[in-house]
C-alpha cells in the first residue's frame, strides 16, 4: 500500500483534480492525503467559475502543519494543476523535503500546461516544469501538446514521439508516458496512441511502447487527471513485482482499460440526456447541461476501477 499526497485542483461539484483522482487510488487500495490549489465550484468547462485560486504560502503552510505533525511518511507525491510559478516552485520544495526523508519516494508528475494547441497556463510554466519539476520527478505524464511544449519537438509518428521520451530521459526522468497523440499513420483523428518509455538509470535498458485506442467525440474533462492516479496506483503495486523493465506497460493497460470504460459510460450517460451535442464549442459557449452531461461517471463505474479487463495491449516500438 502507498501512502500518497496528491497536490492539484479541487472542485465542489463535478471531477477533476483531486475530486477525480482521490476515490479510485483508495479504491485501489491506497492511503491518500491532498492539498488543493484551487478551491471552484466546478471546473472551467461551464459557464461561470466561483471560488479561489490558494497562494503558495497556503500550500507551503499545510505541508509545514503535516511535517510539523510527523504525518509526512509519504511513498508517493502525485501533482497536476499549479496555475503558477509560485505553486511550482512549492512544489519543488516539497518534492525535495520528501526525498530527503524517503529518498525512494516516487514523485508522479502530471505537467498540466494545455491541451489541444491551447495553454491553460501561463507560458513561463512550460520552463519551469522542464527544468524544475521534471528532474526530481520519477514519472511524468503529458499529453501530445504537453510533451512537444516540454521537449520541443512535433510529435506526427511513433518515431517522433519516441524522441519525444528520449529527450525528457535526458532530462532525468527515468519514466515517461505520452498519454494521448493524434499520428499521422492513424486512421484519421479517431484512433489515438498513448506511448510509453521506461530507462534503467543503472543499466541504461530501455522499453519504449505503445497502445492504440479508439478516439471517443465529446467534450470530457478530467481524463489526464484520472489517468494520472490510475497510472500510479497500479505502478505503485507492479513495480516491487518486476526484477527489471516492463512495469510500466503493463500499469498503462490496466490505467487505459478503466478509462476508456468510464468514458464510455460516460458518453453513454450523456447520450440518455437527450442534450445536443454540437461540434468544436469554445470553452464559455458550452450549455451547462451539456457539460454536465460529460462529467466522467467514475462512481458508477467502480467496477471498472477495482477490477479492469484489458483490452488494449501494448506493444514495443
Amino acid at each position: 500500500m502507498a501512502r500518497i499526497l496528491s497536490i492539484q485542483s479541487h472542485v465542489v461539484s463535478g471531477y477533476v483534480g483531486n475530486r477525480a483522482a482521490t476515490f479510485p487510488l483508495q479504491l485501489l487500495g491506497h492511503e491518500v492525503d491532498v492539498i488543493n490549489t484551487v478551491q471552484f465550484s466546478n471546473h472551467t468547462g461551464y459557464n461561470a467559475v466561483r471560488g479561489d485560486r490558494f497562494s503558495a504560502s497556503h500550500v507551503l503552510d499545510l505541508f509545514d502543519g503535516l511535517q510539523t505533525n510527523g504525518l509526512d511518511a509519504y511513498t508517493h507525491l502525485l501533482t497536476g494543476y499549479m496555475g503558477n510559478s509560485d505553486n511550482v516552485r512549492a512544489v519543488e520544495c516539497i518534492a525535495q523535503k520528501l526525498k530527503h526523508k524517503f529518498p525512494q519516494l516516487t514523485f508522479v508528475v502530471d505537467p498540466v500546461l494545455g491541451d489541444d494547441g491551447a495553454l491553460y497556463v501561463p507560458r513561463e510554466l512550460i520552463a519551469l516544469y522542464r527544468d524544475v519539476l521534471c528532474p526530481l520527478a520519477t514519472l511524468v505524464t503529458p499529453n501530445q501538446f504537453e510533451a512537444e511544449l516540454l521537449t520541443n519537438t512535433k510529435i506526427t509518428s511513433l518515431d517522433t514521439a519516441k524522441s519525444a521520451c528520449d529527450e525528457l530521459h535526458r532530462i532525468g526522468v527515468p519514466n515517461v508516458v505520452i498519454t494521448s497523440a493524434v499520428l499521422d499513420s492513424a486512421s484519421g483523428d479517431h484512433t489515438l496512441h498513448l506511448i510509453g518509455s521506461e530507462l534503467c538509470l543503472e543499466s541504461g535498458a530501455k522499453h519504449q511502447f505503445a497502445i492504440a485506442f479508439p478516439r471517443l467525440s465529446g467534450y470530457y474533462t478530467g481524463t489526464g487527471d484520472l489517468f494520472a492516479a490510475l497510472l500510479l496506483a497500479h505502478y505503485a503495486t507492479l513495480a516491487p513485482q518486476f526484477a527489471a523493465l516492463g512495469a510500466l506497460a503493463r500499469a498503462c493497460e490496466l490505467a487505459t482499460a478503466t478509462l476508456a470504460g468510464i468514458m464510455q459510460a460516460t458518453k453513454l450517460h450523456q447520450e440518455s440526456t437527450l442534450v445536443n451535442v454540437a461540434s468544436n464549442l469554445p470553452r464559455g459557449s458550452r450549455p451547462n447541461a451539456m457539460v454536465r452531461g460529460f462529467e466522467l461517471r467514475i462512481i458508477p463505474s467502480r467496477h471498472l476501477i477495482s477490477n479492469p479487463t484489458p483490452s488494449f495491449q501494448s506493444f514495443s516500438i
